[in-house]
């Protein structure tokens, strides 16, 4: 793994500050394939900002798609791309799979990039969803090469942890709270408080999907005030403005819906950090939500529905190994289909939404887990297991 890491460091120092030119392409859309110059059976999808003039340097993102869909990668972050004049690159390549084989083919990626466009090296940026996200966490923490991550639907492998950071980076969790790896970006988020990286986390009502782009926005408001502090970008006190409104507005409107915890956080996000008075008014309306009986309530709820998450998750999972381990070509699946339709009668309790929430990240966690193994057994011909799983995972999607 350390060679790894110090070749991905030697890559990015011989072709920083390097570019040449390269025939005119379009703005404002998004090129689907252009091929890597040493590896012409690989490519990317590529977007420059309307008012990309090739010659300015801008800032780029990086952004890794699980499914190698580099259109569908890039489609989230072309209003940020054109609000704060970013380009875009997405793989075409990189899946879901090798760690090793994604680095290889990432390094072959970031070369051709980087010594073919206009790029600020001070201004690089690295994203991806799901797998990506993992993916993009892991050369956030172990290159030094990037100033902020910006993760959607998962955090770092576990292992990636115990890499010291080669610089403080900014990082931005994004998950929806019906998303299978909810609480593992709770969990993410309170890791990275606790090593001191500057980070913030947004929650929306989604499931496992891409952000939408009014959200990834907010992702980079958010950066860019990291940007500001750290004197990477010239302070814009319109922009600056803007976001502050953006958030109160979002805020407010929360706080209004009884969503107290999400109105708080909505209130962090546009924190400045630079002591103003506008700062001091966010911080006032913190303290103040903080204070009240359904803010403390709705804390109490979350723990609540946490620890019966847990309690659901390892009930299922030890179940699930139990009785993989002696799978047989027919198996009673009763205690599956009465544990299921208790799930589902949870999910249609219209009047605990957190409840709901939480029901649907269980099902889903358990539906992939169990589609996964069963691919796995196909893949080991183990088909007994194979036919355990098949039966297991109708039953588990069944309509309610």
């Amino acid at each position: 793994m350390k060679n790894t890491i110090y070749s991905i460091l030697f890559l990015f120092v011989t072709v920083f500050g390097y570019t040449q030119e390269k025939q005119l392409l379009p703005t404002g859309v998004i090129i689907d394939s252009v091929k890597i110059t040493t590896a012409p059976t690989e490519s990317y999808a590529l977007y420059f900002p309307k008012k990309y003039d090739a010659k300015t340097p801008l800032a780029l993102v990086f952004i890794f798609e699980p499914d190698a869909r580099g259109k569908i990668g890039i489609e989230p972050f072309i209003l940020a791309a054109e609000t704060y004049h970013y380009i875009l690159v997405c793989s075409n390549t990189l899946r879901n799979g090798s760690i090793q084989d994604n680095i290889a083919v990432a390094n072959r990626l970031f070369e051709d990039v980087l010594q073919t466009y206009a790029i600020d090296t001070s201004q690089l940026y690295i994203a991806g969803f799901s797998g990506g996200a993992r993916l993009a966490s892991y050369f956030g923490i172990s290159t030094g090469a990037f100033q902020g991550v910006i993760a959607c639907g998962a955090s770092f492998n576990n292992m990636d942890k115990f890499i010291p950071p080669s610089n403080k980076f900014s990082y931005v969790g994004m998950v929806g709270d019906r998303d299978m790896n909810y609480q593992e970006m709770i969990g993410n988020k309170q890791w990275l408080d606790n090593t001191k990286m500057v980070n913030t986390l947004f929650i929306s009502h989604e499931e496992h999907v891409w952000p939408k782009q009014s959200e990834m926005l907010r992702a980079f408001d958010w950066l860019e005030i990291q940007a500001y502090r750290k004197n990477i970008r010239p302070k814009n006190d319109t922009i600056s403005k803007r976001i502050y409104d953006v958030n109160v507005q979002i805020a407010d409107s929360l706080k209004a819906n009884k969503e107290m915890v999400s109105s708080m956080n909505a209130y962090e996000k546009g924190i400045t950090f630079f002591n103003t008075n506008e700062d001091n008014f966010l911080r006032a309306k913190i303290a103040e939500i903080k204070k009240t009986r359904e803010y403390k309530e709705e804390v109490t709820k979350m723990e609540k529905i946490n620890i019966l998450e847990n309690k659901l998750l390892d009930k299922l999972s030890l179940r699930f190994d139990q009785e993989l381990k002696s799978a047989k070509g027919k198996a009673n699946f009763k205690f599956w289909k009465s544990e299921i339709k208790d799930l589902k009668m949870m999910k249609s309790d219209d009047k605990n939404p957190l409840l709901q929430n939480m029901v649907v990240r269980v099902l889903y966690w358990f539906q992939v887990s169990v589609y996964e193994t069963g691919q796995e057994s196909k893949r080991n011909q183990q088909n007994d297991k194979f036919a355990y799983c098949e039966e297991l995972y109708k039953i588990i999607t069944e309509a309610d």
